[in-house]
């Protein structure tokens, strides 16, 4: 092979690795240019691509003096040049100049003029369209990725439509009609979503602590961000640094790639720390230096990782005796209790139980490919009846379990077995007023008549009065 065609060959070679990996027209003029200029004295390489009807587009690279302007009446020479694809001599303008043509079946792309600062022997006819093919084609490419790109955003901008749509039309999955329960969501959980601030969430088990950090993430500037959910008491004890920071290829055994912590998977979004009060002494210590700094270090890394993620922390335990026990940091309970929301539990918002059965009621028919039964009087007075130490999360597994145990039009409630233990009568006066609060719902409210909650119960209407006043006990509210 002669040294002509070895070096013709490294140009080629070169022009397709520069090339190949363009993402603009832009930056793919300038590579050409860049490429040539190792092999012939350039001075100007300008591309002009052809659109739909007659449009033009000039791209010039980088020069070493003045890119040469298209006139209107140069168009008919370069199209012409671009069909020919021959060397053409412009002596007024450089000492040489090389059309290289970049057609294709469909017809006419565009054209590249190369003005050299004097004649090469090294650009040939056939090195030219071999140059043509090569520009034809990253030319493609770059346009594939253009329509693909376009389609992406195109795609994302319907998809943040949609969720906007979606989040109007819907209603909100919140069920609150108990006062405190409005409260939170209509004006604390608003209020606070704004900013930034860390929010402490207490409340019992199965009260909708969840509930109330994905509210605060949804109406957050963060909505659109990742909502990242972590039980810190469901971690391994071995694995809680791992799981929360992250670690290193090779950290400890069995970490055979590096991973990603929650809290960098939560970057710019929200992280909910649900039971933080489970967090070993260890894990505390770097939770407070993350909060503090903003940093974190993967386990068995030396590299700080800069976050920018919004905590939310949730538990069950009253943390201050957990301090004062020091079984939890005082200076973390500062930094996460800098606003405080505590969720009553189901057994003081017994007013919403009708709202909330109606709703999970509407939930689980649908998961199930049913309708939805109706709740009678006395299924809503046999709800009413129980504690719920489970709270919302038990009257979901009552009410799923009731749903498949019913095969007929309306519902039978069927409460834990616990219900109908004696033990779960704390004394007779709560026994006495959850007797007559169920009676009093079953018949609406009303004491005198044979479809009376006196009748009911068997006695006379003075005597349930006046239980009624000894428990102080208000018919119209239990009516209501």
């Amino acid at each position: 092979m002669s040294s002509s065609s070895s070096t013709s060959m490294a140009l080629l070679t070169d022009l397709v690795e520069a090339l190949g990996f363009r993402h603009t027209e832009r930056t793919w003029a300038r590579a050409t240019y860049e490429v040539l200029s190792r092999y012939v004295a350039v001075r100007t390489v300008e591309i002009v691509l052809f659109g739909p009807a007659g449009s033009r587009k000039i791209l010039p690279s980088a020069t070493t003096s003045a890119v040469v302007a298209l006139r209107p009446s140069e168009e008919s020479w370069f199209r012409d040049a671009m069909l020919r694809g021959a060397r053409l001599l412009d002596t007024k303008r450089a000492a040489a100049m090389a059309i290289v043509p970049i057609a294709d079946s469909g017809g006419a792309l565009g054209c590249a003029t190369i003005a050299l600062e004097r004649e090469s022997e090294l650009l040939t006819r056939a090195l030219l369209e071999s140059m043509g093919r090569v520009l034809r084609s990253t030319l493609r490419q770059i346009h594939a990725i253009a329509r693909v790109a376009e389609l992406s955003r195109r795609v994302h901008t319907q998809t943040r439509q949609l969720r906007e749509d979606l989040r109007q039309l819907l209603p909100s999955a919140v069920v609150a009609a108990n006062p405190r329960m409005q409260r939170i969501f209509a004006e604390i959980v608003p209020l606070v979503a704004r900013q930034d601030t860390t929010v402490l969430i207490c409340g019992e088990s199965g009260t909708g602590k969840e509930v109330v950090a994905r509210r605060i993430h949804e109406l957050s500037p963060r909505s659109k961000r990742p909502f990242i959910r972590i039980n810190c008491g469901a971690i391994p004890s071995g694995l809680v640094e791992s799981t929360l920071f992250g670690h290193e290829k090779g950290a400890f055994t069995g970490a055979t790639e590096r991973r990603a912590g929650v809290f960098e998977r939560a970057h710019m979004g929200t992280l909910l720390l649900d039971e933080v009060g489970e967090l070993p002494p260890s894990a505390q210590v770097k939770l407070l230096r993350v909060i503090e700094t903003g940093e974190a270090e993967r386990v068995g890394g030396n590299r700080t990782i800069p976050l920018d993620v919004r905590i939310l922390a949730a538990t069950h335990r009253d943390l201050h005796a957990m301090v004062d026990a020091q079984a939890f940091r005082a200076d973390l309970l500062y930094r996460l209790d800098v606003f405080p929301i505590t969720i009553p539990p189901l057994r003081e918002r017994k007013d919403e139980l009708e709202a909330l059965t109606a709703h999970i009621l509407a939930r689980l028919a649908r998961r199930f490919g049913r309708s939805s039964p109706p709740l009678s009087r006395k299924s809503i007075a046999r709800l009413r009846s129980y504690e719920w130490p489970g709270n919302v999360r038990e009257l979901e597994n009552v009410l799923e379990r009731s749903l498949l145990l019913s095969t007929g039009a309306s519902l039978e409630i069927v409460l834990p077995d616990r219900a109908l233990k004696r033990g779960s009568v704390s004394t007779f006066q709560a026994a006495a007023k959850r007797c007559i609060e169920d009676a009093l719902a079953l018949t609406e409210g009303r004491i005198y008549g044979p479809n009376g909650a006196a009748a009911v119960l068997g006695i006379k209407p003075t005597t349930l009065q006046s239980k009624m006043k000894r428990l102080g006990m208000a018919r119209r509210a239990i009516a209501r």
